[in-house]
This record gives structure tokens, C-alpha cells and sequence, in this order.
């Protein structure tokens, strides 16, 4: 038994320091890759009614993370918060933008940064307490996680630190205590009182003229009214005639109170007290500014809007930047602060409308300008290159930046392409294949990871030129196609004139024998038009008894005679001419 017992204690211990060792081991892992979410300050002493600033921080642990959310409690009787802020937020996307309910006394965010961020004191967000009373506050966290920036969404959070802060209690005089009045036992219960002109008391209205009713019931002998601004106070104006509605005229402004009693046989009721709030002026003044310590080259701008107004609270506004359409914004949180849409660099205008609760507004303006960072600049990048050589391109920017490279060959439609810069600053842009020949433009346009925006970059030029042995042979297929061309133009025209000149000798060598011809012909005919103009006479002659002819037809005859001759005589010179000109030709050539 005793041997028994032995042999398990040796067990139960071999088994104690395994478990020791692991729990070591993972316990060594957990703390380096520890993450805690903290309160600064986690203390601090404040007094009542005044308002104090808390940030809620992260360490990393010196491991990257890129994500963090979680809740915080308070008590709501011993704080309040006023706005809560992410405009120095380590994170710029927002799953949850951050947000808060006085009601339920908690504060919820969800953010992230998707480059990821290592650091002992990160900002995630500011919230603005204000200090309800008297005692000791504390603000913790309900629940949280920190993911670390592994691809998997690991949860490093190990330890949240909660904040207790003592509160004062301010130097004022107490308010009197309200005493309600008591109605007797079976007496009227409280009116029910109806409006068509302010029919909730919870809200303001412009018109200071109100229609108040209500129903008399069963044994109701007289009414008594009063209107004055205390919410408790016991109507003194007495209607013997029962009445069961009222108009009040002449409001005054502000919350004021209308006061209805009913009395039975057994006396006064008990009292409704109706709430009026007037307020038919509109806000005095109002101021538009940016909230202070902005950065004027962040795209997504904090606007401080004060509007004052002495009667009711201003929580509505109608905002419209420079010619989008206006929305409405409703001030929840009471921070007096808008946060517009993300906008271009550049100059911009601002048009606020600022409603109070009764719906009375106040217009302002403003007008601000966004600024753009440093352009990009391209450091190194070849002035010329040949259509084999893709190109490598590096510039500087802004760190962690998107930067959109346009590309345009001039004569065609550009082309954007998008690299990002290094922690550094460092961007290098290499294209997808060659270039072919041309001369390109190149730009540049960076976006940082908060969004804002800069100048276009100076534009560069690439010329892509023809390998060397390829402009050596175009050069020469190129005077070729000039040459080759010239020297068949020329043969061609000296076989024109060659046979021009064989077709002339031939033509005036046919020209020669035909004038021959053409004179042989020609005294041939001529001979033969006398010899028939003869063989005429004669026969003219013979058929006359006389054998004479008159001496018209004697005249006749020679003038024919005469001019054959003449004729014959031109028409020999001309040949004759053209005989001459062809035998001059031939001596010349």
C-alpha cells in the first residue's frame, strides 16, 4: 500500500513540473507579443461640472498590429461625456466609428490601419468627460481586442488598464427643495391636458400663442389655472364655472409652466404641470472655425461651429461645401463640431445653417483651403531607350503612399498605373512591357494613407528609339528607297528622248518623201487641169459655126489659166519650204 502510494506522488510530480514547463514556455510566448489597451490619464482630480480630456491608448509590444476595438464603462451619475474625437487617430478606417451612450454609461470603437502600426503610446481616441458630482470615478474597459498584423487576425491583447479619477464637488449654493403637492384622498386625479398648437411638451415651438384643453369629468365643481416658470407650483386662479380649455397669448420666451387643478366634493386634486417652451428669435451669432491643431493637409476636415442663442439649445445643421447638394447634421454628442466628407485639394466654401430647437436658424460662411503635399519627384529615369529595354523608373514622396503614374505616348490616350511608396518614401515604377517608338510623358500623383492628396509631379520624357544595327539598315533602306527610284526616272527618260529623237529622224525622213510626192503629184495635176481646160476650149470652139469664141468666153478661159498657174506656183513654194526646213533640221542634228 505504502509503495502504491509512493509511485503515485512520483507520477503527480513528474506531471506538476511538465505542466510547469509548459506553462512557462507559453507564458514566455504570450509576453512577447503582448498587447494592453490604457487610459492617459488613468488619475487625476477635477471638479464637478467641468469637463477633463482622456485618451485611450494601445502598446503594441513591440509587435505590429492593425486592428483594435472594444468597449468602456463609466457610471452615468458620475460622468458624462461630451464628444468623443478620433481626429489624431492612429487609425484611419473606422468599423465602427466611435461612439457613446449616456444612458447606458458605455463608449464603443472599432478601428483599424491597414499598414499596420508598432508603438508603446498609440492614440486611438480622445473623450471629453464631464464631472456629474462628487466622488470617485472610475472608467474601464468591458471588453477589448488588439489584432496583430500577422495575415491571421491574431488577438494580442492581454491586459486593459482602467482609469479612477476623484471628483470635487464645486462651490455653489444648493437649489431649495421641491416640495409636491399632496392632493387629499379621493379627490381628482391629475388633468389630461391636450394641445393642437403645442402638443408635446418635450419640444419647442416658435408660436407664443397656445390652445391648451382638456375633459371635465364626473363631479368636477371648479378649475383652477396658473402659468408662471416654476414646474411645481399650485395653480392659484380660480374658475368656479368649470372651464375646459384655454388660449394663452403672449408667451414669454423660454419654458414656462401652465398649472391645472380640478376640485370635487372632496376637494382640490391632484396638479398637471404642461411644459411650454418658447422660442420664436432666432440665434444671435454664430462662428465657424477649424478645430484647433488641424492639419490642413488632411482631406477629412474638423469643423468648430459656435452658435449662440439664449433660449434654446442649437443641435441641427444644414451644411452645404461649395456647390454639393446640402445635408443635414445632427450634434448628439453636444461637441458643436462637424466632420465634413472627404474633399479634393484645394480652395473650399463653407455654408452652414444652425437651427435652434424651435426651428428659428442663423446662416455663416467659411471658407478654407485644403493643401496638397509635396509633389512627387522622379530621381532616376532614362532620357532615351530602345524598343527592347523596358524601363525602370524610381521617385520620392510621402511614405506609405499610393502613387498614380500616367503615362501617355504622344498622339494616344494615356495610361495610369499605381505602385505604392516604401516607409521611406521610395517609389519605383516599372512597366508591364516595352515601349514602342515614340516620345512619352510621364506624372505623377500620390495619395497618402490618410487620403490627402498632392501636386501633380513635373512630367518627364522618354524617347523610344530603334536599336542601333535596326537604324543603321533603315538609314540605308531609306536612301535606297530615294536612289533606286531616281535612277529608274532617269533611264526611263533618257530611253524617252532616245526614242523621241529616232521617231523625229523617222518622221522628217517621211516628211522629205512625201514633200517629193507631194510636188510630183502637184505638177501632175496642175498639167492635167490645163490640158482638160484646153481640150474645153477646143470643144467649144468646134461647135461654133465661126470656130471663134465670144470675148467673155476668151476671158473667161485665160483668167482660169492665170490662176491655175498662180496657184500651182504657191503651192510648189510651200512644199518647197518644208522641203528646206527638213534638210536644215538634218544638218543641225
Amino acid at each position: 500500500m505504502i509503495n502504491i502510494e509512493k509511485t503515485l506522488l512520483r507520477i503527480v510530480s513528474i506531471f506538476g513540473a511538465s505542466f510547469l514547463v509548459f506553462g512557462l514556455y507559453f507564458a514566455s510566448a504570450s509576453i512577447a507579443s503582448a498587447a494592453t489597451l490604457s487610459l492617459s490619464p488613468s488619475t487625476g482630480v477635477y471638479t464637478a461640472n467641468n469637463t477633463f480630456t482622456v485618451r485611450v491608448m494601445v502598446n503594441t509590444g513591440g509587435q505590429p498590429v492593425n486592428a483594435a476595438d472594444g468597449v468602456i464603462s463609466f457610471n452615468p451619475k458620475e460622468l458624462s461625456v461630451v464628444s468623443v474625437s478620433r481626429s489624431s487617430s492612429i487609425f484611419n478606417l473606422w468599423v465602427t466609428e466611435p461612439t457613446f451612450s449616456n444612458s447606458a454609461g458605455t463608449i464603443n470603437f472599432s478601428g483599424g490601419l491597414p499598414s499596420g502600426y508598432t508603438g508603446q503610446s498609440g492614440t486611438i481616441m480622445n473623450v471629453t468627460f464631464r464631472a456629474l458630482g462628487s466622488g470617485t470615478a472610475r472608467v474601464s474597459f468591458k471588453s477589448g481586442s488588439v489584432l496583430a498584423n500577422d495575415g491571421k487576425g491574431t488577438n494580442i491583447l492581454t491586459s486593459m488598464n482602467s482609469g479612477t479619477f476623484t471628483i470635487q464637488a464645486a462651490n455653489v449654493t444648493p437649489e431649495p427643495e421641491v416640495i409636491e403637492y399632496i392632493a387629499p384622498a379621493n379627490t381628482p386625479s391629475a388633468p389630461n391636458i391636450t394641445s393642437d398648437t403645442h402638443s408635446d411638451p418635450t419640444k419647442w415651438y416658435k408660436e407664443n400663442e397656445a390652445k391648451l384643453k382638456w375633459s371635465l369629468g364626473s363631479g368636477i365643481v371648479a378649475v383652477r389655472t396658473l402659468l408662471n416658470e416654476n414646474p411645481t407650483s399650485v395653480p392659484t386662479k380660480v374658475y368656479d364655472s368649470p372651464i375646459s380649455e384655454i388660449t394663452l397669448s403672449d408667451l414669454p420666451q423660454g419654458v414656462s409652466y401652465f398649472h391645472l387643478q380640478f376640485k370635487n366634493a372632496e376637494g382640490w386634486g391632484k396638479v398637471t404641470h404642461y411644459r411650454l417652451a418658447i422660442d420664436s428669435v432666432n440665434p444671435e451669432s454664430i462662428s465657424i472655425t477649424q478645430a484647433e491643431g488641424v492639419d490642413l493637409s488632411n482631406p477629412v476636415q474638423v469643423i468648430k461651429v459656435d452658435v449662440k442663442d439664449e433660449t434654446s439649445n442649437v443641435d441641427k445643421f444644414k451644411v452645404k461645401v461649395d456647390s454639393a447638394e446640402p445635408y443635414e447634421y445632427i450634434d448628439e454628442t453636444g461637441s458643436s463640431t462637424i466632420t465634413l466628407p472627404s474633399l479634393e485639394p484645394g480652395y473650399h466654401t463653407l455654408i452652414i445653417e444652425a437651427f435652434d430647437q424651435a426651428g428659428n436658424s442663423i446662416v455663416g460662411t467659411y471658407s478654407f483651403t485644403i493643401a496638397s503635399f509635396d509633389r512627387p519627384l522622379f530621381t532616376e529615369y532614362p532620357n532615351e531607350i530602345n524598343e527592347e529595354v523596358i524601363p525602370v523608373l524610381k521617385g520620392q514622396t510621402r511614405p506609405n503612399s499610393k502613387v498614380e503614374i500616367t503615362v501617355t505616348k504622344i498622339g494616344s490616350e494615356p495610361i495610369v498605373y499605381s505602385v505604392d511608396s516604401d516607409k521611406n518614401g521610395e517609389f519605383i515604377f516599372i512597366p508591364e512591357g516595352t515601349f514602342t517608338i515614340g516620345v512619352y510623358e510621364l506624372s505623377a500623383v500620390a495619395t497618402d494613407e490618410y487620403g490627402a492628396k498632392s501636386d501633380p509631379s513635373d512630367e518627364i520624357r522618354i524617347a523610344v528609339q530603334q536599336p542601333g544595327y535596326l537604324k543603321i539598315g533603315s538609314l540605308i533602306v531609306s536612301v535606297l528607297s530615294v536612289i533606286i527610284p531616281l535612277l529608274v526616272l532617269l533611264g526611263i527618260t533618257i530611253l524617252g528622248i532616245w526614242y523621241l529623237i529616232l521617231y523625229s529622224r523617222r518622221f522628217r525622213k517621211r516628211v522629205k518623201v512625201e514633200s517629193f510626192e507631194a510636188l510630183q503629184i502637184l505638177r501632175r495635176e496642175f498639167g492635167d487641169l490645163q490640158t482638160t481646160l484646153r481640150e474645153q476650149e477646143s470643144i467649144v470652139q468646134a461647135s461654133r459655126k465661126t470656130k471663134k469664141l465670144t470675148k467673155a468666153e476668151t476671158e473667161m478661159i485665160q483668167v482660169l489659166d492665170l490662176a491655175l498657174q498662180s496657184s500651182q506656183k504657191k503651192v510648189e513654194k510651200e512644199i518647197a519650204d518644208i522641203t528646206e526646213l527638213i534638210k536644215k533640221s538634218n544638218e543641225s542634228n
